[in-house]
């Protein structure tokens, strides 16, 4: 596979990214704004969420049915997705239609109409997205463990969708204030893989976009300090536990983040992982348990989730007790720490056989890093990580003095959780 990635610079800020894949017949394009839910003001609490949905609903010269009847006529789809730190728009279709495809994505970001008849329609549709979360244990845990971790005043710790109240609130003059200020050339990028030519596209970027204001400097709050907390949803309705534990971690930039994604894959991101087998396959306490890390440009966290019968639910905190000890103390296996490495690099490089991928890691790398970051020099810094790196790596994650909780379940999980917490 061959590809070759080039980045260019607008001068009104915004930043692109080429990954030419002539092998390849599909473009991915992403169309990125460096801000999300961490940077809306208390009273804007799940705006960038909804200013991503009012986008797909019409433009000063599309309709909504528009918008997706042409993308879809060419071949492609559309979607989009809000998190802390960013939103997206995505698009992929055939190589050849890349120009007319872009015309669409950036119309939409450019030239919202923000009709109040849709704002009050699109209000009713996140009430019912919001009705869907609490509905389901796994998704509205999340909520609860980012309250815990991050606290309720925190935009860190409050759900990217808002809440019904918060929906209510919102005037079309306060979606277009939130559009204006985050929507500018310092805080986009453009992110285009397949093949494609990096001129031509840059050209195409340049016409749509080179008159996009550029915009002031965002702000955000920054994380607060570690402050153990831990949240309880009574669920006496549920059959099933579900439970996250959140411990501090340290930030994308930290080069720290290496030794501290090869420990969270021994912890718990695949089968292969010490919670998957010992307290799945070995002692059959639950059917499903996972680690993830989580990083942010000043903070992070790596959180572990289960979710069983309440009955196993002390047992299965013991075991967790007793693998995070074992990992702090005793570190890992010179075995364990060359098949995580091995995982993670050869994930890496399937996933980037994808022109979805390749989007992804450019643009990303763009509002992470502000340039493009070689995954082979990733996989040189993962290779490079030792077994003394890991040992120090559970010493300053498992930190008991940072661990926050949430539990969705029947009364007696509770009781269970506060015991094990209170040891």
């Amino acid at each position: 596979m061959s590809t070759s990635t080039r980045v260019h610079r607008l001068e009104n800020g915004i930043r692109l990214a080429t990954i030419s894949m002539p092998h390849m017949a599909s473009v991915s394009m992403g169309l990125w704004a460096g801000g999300g839910s961490r940077h809306e003001r208390p009273r804007e609490h799940g705006m960038a969420h909804f200013v991503e949905h009012m986008l797909f609903k019409g433009t000063s010269d599309r309709s909504a049915e528009e918008i997706s009847r042409h993308i879809e006529s060419l071949g492609a789809s559309i979607d989009g997705f809000t998190v802390e730190d960013h939103t997206a728009y995505q698009v992929k279709g055939p190589s050849e239609k890349f120009g007319r495809l872009f015309e669409v994505l950036s119309d939409l970001y450019l030239n919202p109409c923000f009709d109040p008849a849709e704002i009050d329609s699109e209000k009713q549709v996140i009430r019912e997205e919001i009705a869907m979360v609490h509905d389901q244990p796994s998704q509205y845990l999340e909520d609860l463990i980012s309250e815990a971790a991050w606290g309720r005043e925190h935009p860190l710790g409050r759900s990217i969708t808002g809440t019904e109240e918060s929906l209510e609130s919102f005037r079309r003059a306060d979606v277009e204030t939130f559009h204006q200020r985050i929507y500018r050339g310092r805080h986009t990028v453009v992110s285009v893989a397949g093949n494609i030519d990096h001129d031509e596209v840059a050209d195409v970027v340049a016409a749509r976009l080179g008159s996009l204001a550029p915009g002031e400097a965002l702000a955000c709050e920054p994380a607060p300090p570690p402050h153990p907390q831990h949240r309880f949803h009574e669920d006496g309705g549920q059959e099933q536990a579900h439970v996250a534990l959140s411990f501090r971690n340290v930030d994308r930039h930290d080069p720290a983040r290496y030794p501290q994604k090869l420990l969270n894959v021994i912890l718990g991101e695949n089968m292969s992982s010490r919670l998957f087998q010992v307290i799945r396959e070995q002692r059959g306490l639950c059917y499903e348990v996972q680690s993830d890390l989580i990083s942010f440009s000043d903070v992070g966290a790596l959180q572990i989730y289960l979710a069983l019968s309440p009955g196993n639910l002390s047992e299965a905190l013991r075991s967790i007790s007793g693998i995070l000890d074992d990992l702090r103390q005793r570190g890992v296996t010179s075995t364990e720490l060359e098949e995580a490495k091995s995982y993670v690099i050869g994930q890496n490089r399937i996933s980037l056989e994808n022109t979805s991928a390749q989007m992804m890691w450019a643009g990303e790398s763009l509002l992470y890093f502000d340039d493009w970051i070689d995954p082979d020099h990733a996989h040189r810094m993962l290779e490079s990580v030792t077994l003394e790196d890991i040992r120090e790596a559970a010493r300053v994650a498992f930190d008991p003095d940072t661990l926050c909780s949430a539990i969705i379940g029947p009364a007696d999980s509770r009781s269970q959780l506060a015991q094990w917490l209170g040891r």
